[in-house]
């Protein structure tokens, strides 16, 4: 389905979400827990298309509501996991130490949108990490990733170079090594405090993909953004149901959930996330904004200093038990396949 399309059907049911999945004629409402702001892409077009799916698919048995403020978004995992809620979206990078191999989703110079990345990353999860066993107690439905990463400062940057030592908010996982390695003074937030960092000084910047401009209102403050068109980092993103939740649908409820879920939800969500890359764009420049690409010095310098970071993320993925070097191949692979190359 064309993305155009996809956005036709969620701007039809967008504005009565709420009240359509809590009608009669869901008999079985799974509570979604979110965070960022209700006009985020997650909130305002991913969860409502699902809820569309699924109700169209059951016969209007069973669909989704989204409730905000149930947790911070480090315990979205648990939440889910721990059958707060049924399903949430979750940042593999906030919980440090209990997911290794979808490190390899965010590592540097490898270039990509957030369609392309996101269908790869589903395709390697589902050929080398799910059997790791890394996600327990949840139902991965959909692996994906933001668009392309970017450094975002209050002050013009040309190079690397003068990254270092600049206060900089890092959203864990890959990105908080790359910080690392470029020498930034890394402050460690989930991203709805972003905003509040840098407009009280604590940050004079932020690793973010352009959607952020709009999502997090990061245009008002960050006015400049410096771009590697071979890839800076990327966030691995899940959407994920609690398996209690799962086990308990009736065996067509599950059928529905199961024809959603995998390459064309990640697919689906990486088309939302690329159209919310371009709302993000938009906003930035009513903002006067300006975007510095850099050179291929600049590359060649960036691809270097953060070497030891693949080394290190593909030394933790093969401790797993997993092909480190062949599941990259693979990812680097569908993300070329997935862009036509």
């Amino acid at each position: 389905m064309r993305l155009s399309k996809i956005i036709a059907s969620v701007s039809a049911i967008t504005a009565s979400f709420g009240i359509a999945v809590g009608s009669a004629s869901a008999e079985k409402v799974l509570t979604v827990a979110s965070w960022a702001a209700p006009f985020h892409t997650m909130n305002e077009n991913v969860f409502p298309w699902m809820n569309s799916q699924l109700r169209n698919c059951t016969g209007g048995t069973l669909g989704l509501k989204v409730e905000y403020g149930m947790a911070p978004p480090p315990a979205m995992y648990d939440t889910v996991r721990d059958g707060v809620a049924d399903l949430s979206w979750i940042v593999y990078g906030y919980t440090p130490g209990k997911f290794v191999t979808t490190m390899i989703a965010e590592l540097p110079s490898i270039p990509g949108n957030a369609r392309q990345k996101s269908v790869a990353f589903q395709k390697t999860y589902e050929k080398f990490f799910e059997s790791a066993g890394e996600a327990k107690g949840v139902q991965v439905l959909a692996n994906y990733t933001h668009g392309p990463g970017m450094a975002n400062t209050i002050e013009k940057i040309t190079s690397y170079k003068e990254l270092e030592g600049v206060k900089m908010r890092i959203g864990g996982g890959v990105a908080n090594a790359i910080g690392s390695a470029l020498g930034v003074a890394g402050v460690n937030a989930p991203a709805p405090k972003v905003y509040e960092l840098i407009d009280g000084g604590v940050a004079d910047g932020v690793f973010f993909p352009f959607e952020t401009m709009h999502a997090f209102k990061i245009a008002e403050l960050a006015k400049f953004s410096f771009h590697n068109p071979d890839g800076m980092y990327t966030t691995a993103f899940a959407i994920v149901m609690n398996n209690e939740a799962y086990n308990g649908l009736t065996a067509t409820e599950r059928d529905c959930v199961d024809g959603m879920r995998g390459v064309d939800l990640a697919r689906t969500v990486g088309w939302f996330w690329d159209d919310a890359d371009k709302v993000g764009a938009s906003a930035a420049s009513a903002y006067g904004h300006e975007l510095t690409v850099a050179s291929d010095a600049e590359r060649q310098y960036f691809k270097d200093a953060t070497a030891g970071v693949t080394t290190d993320v593909l030394a933790k993925v093969s401790a797993k038990g997993v092909d480190a070097e062949a599941a990259l191949a693979y990812f680097k692979e569908q993300v070329a396949v997935e862009s036509g190359q």
